[in-house]
């Protein structure tokens, strides 16, 4: 259970950068919240199971996650067209 809740971080995380790659920031301001959302339950759910070292990292990450996913939003407002290059 443990090694797919990490798969699934990295999947939304590797996927949003993607969306942002081809300038889609709506999709990657869902994933991101997907990612935010994932990483506060893994927190909330072992939060005192975790080694500090390792309750740290998921904070940092949860941080980052959080600042790009604000990141997104603004962008999505801009409305901003589609790389249709990047996308072929």
């Amino acid at each position: 259970l443990f090694l797919r809740v990490v798969t699934h971080l990295q999947a939304f995380s590797r996927r949003a950068a993607l969306y942002e790659l081809i300038r889609d920031y709506g999709q990657a301001a869902l994933d991101l919240q997907r990612l935010v959302s994932l990483l506060t339950r893994k927190l909330e759910d072992r939060i005192y199971q975790l080694a500090s070292s390792d309750r740290m990292k998921y904070i940092n990450e949860l941080k980052q996650a959080q600042i790009k996913l604000s990141q997104m939003e603004e962008a999505s407002r801009k409305e901003i067209p589609l790389n249709m290059y990047l996308i072929l």
